[in-house]
């Protein structure tokens, strides 16, 4: 009567030990080795600069509004990256691309550094360094993702993403709090002088990168990205639960997430915990992020996703009212891991209902305009910002915790498909 069980156990433990011997596999490769390390590095790096910017953006002007403009600056390039991607296939050489872009914004990063220990900075500049580094990044990012293409085995792939977000996660723990430690021990520019130091070092470690046996191209498209944009807009107005999705990946994108460029002002006017507490408030959201992260890739795919959808939307807006009237700065950082802990579930949870869709299967272009959605967020980022710039924090954060929760409870209500996802 057991042998059932045992030959089930049987083939799970196969099943690990296969998984196993195929991340093993990856981590010893010298090529991706030398990936994840500059990946790691260079994460840091992101992470930080982003933290850095939204505290001398709001250090400069006192203003929400112009913490929210900066997220804008950075962000309206990266809708060049297909544009890139189609000129540059078959014109550059993809590592030294990504190497000359990260050594680019290093030299950036150098720049704002004696601008910001001079005492010469001015919002204008730093709104141009700002729109400088998201070109070098619109330019780097379609090379990066072909010349990974080319080190990873198609069948490692999958493998191969997870070793980088966690890298990734580990970089939104690390980049804010070092920021926050640089600037309540230094000064806000040596912030930045260890920022160039981490893109400088992520240029020399991606140069590390042996040349790969294949060489897939990134220009060699079938279809223009206006015409994979028409087609994956068309397929989503007729692909029920997708649309439903769209709306409330939108509205959270755009709407729901005030509390990211408030942090500033919490840290300095409403906690009076300076760039420490600014460190510690970003760094420990990265850190719910990263816990998150885990535990989706523990529990895998969840069952009756919808429920979870709306679950971990609710938990979202009640993190986001419970942070406009934290009492203090402990509070303030149990609420924002709590928040960053419960975002990964949901966006794992939506993506994954994306992913599964027999639409999205059947017609991939669908993830064009996914993609676009997914990187409105620093645009989120400005109206939020606007909004507490305009009325009050409060009424930004209660707006955000608003349209966070209402899409998913009417797309429940009013979508059966949605419901059965």
């Amino acid at each position: 009567m057991h042998e059932p069980a045992n030959s089930s156990s049987r083939s799970f433990i196969s099943t690990v030990n296969r998984h196993g011997s195929e991340i093993v596999h990856q981590l010893f490769d010298r090529g991706f080795n030398w990936i994840v390390a500059s990946e790691a590095v260079v994460d840091i790096g992101v992470l930080a600069r982003v933290a850095a910017q939204s505290w001398v953006a709001y250090d400069l002007t006192q203003s929400t509004l112009w913490v929210g403009a900066v997220a804008a600056f950075r962000a309206v390039p990266s809708f060049l990256s297909p544009a890139v991607a189609a000129y540059i296939g078959n014109r550059v050489n993809h590592r030294f691309l990504v190497a000359a872009m990260r050594a680019f914004i290093g030299v950036l990063a150098i720049i704002q550094a004696i601008l910001i220990g001079t005492g010469a900075m001015r919002p204008w500049q730093q709104a141009v360094l700002t729109l400088l580094t998201g070109l070098a990044i619109a330019f780097a990012w379609p090379s990066f993702v072909t010349f990974l293409n080319d080190i990873v085995q198609p069948r490692l792939a999958s493998r191969a993403d997870a070793i980088l977000a966690f890298a990734h996660n580990i970089g939104e723990l690390i980049g804010p709090v070092s920021v926050g430690v640089f600037i309540a021990l230094a000064g806000a520019e040596w912030s930045f002088v260890f920022i160039a130091i981490l893109y400088f070092a992520g240029a020399y470690l991606i140069l590390n990168v042996p040349t790969p046996e294949r060489d897939s191209r990134v220009g060699n498209y079938h279809h223009s990205y206006i015409w994979n944009l028409r087609i994956g807009l068309r397929h989503i107005g007729r692909s029920q639960p997708l649309d439903w999705l769209m709306v409330m990946l939108l509205a959270t994108n755009l709407f729901g997430i005030a509390v990211f460029p408030l942090i500033p002002e919490y840290a300095i006017e409403v906690f009076d915990s300076g760039g420490l507490g600014f460190g510690l408030m970003t760094g420990i959201l990265g850190g719910g992020l990263a816990v998150g992260a885990a535990f989706c890739a523990l529990v895998g795919r969840v069952i009756r996703a919808p429920i979870v959808a709306i679950l971990t939307s609710s938990a979202w807006a009640v993190g986001t009212i419970a942070f406009a009237f934290a009492p203090n700065l402990p509070a303030s950082l149990l609420i924002l891991f709590f928040m960053g802990f419960v975002s990964v579930i949901w966006s794992n949870t939506i993506f994954t209902m994306f992913r599964t869709n027999r639409f999205t299967i059947l017609h991939p272009h669908i993830m064009t305009p996914y993609s676009i959605v997914m990187g409105l967020i620093p645009i989120g980022w400005t109206i939020s910002a606007a909004i507490a710039h305009f009325t009050t924090p409060e009424t930004a954060l209660l707006t955000s915790a608003i349209a966070t929760i209402t899409l998913p409870i009417i797309a429940y209500i009013a979508s059966p498909t949605f419901r059965r996802a």
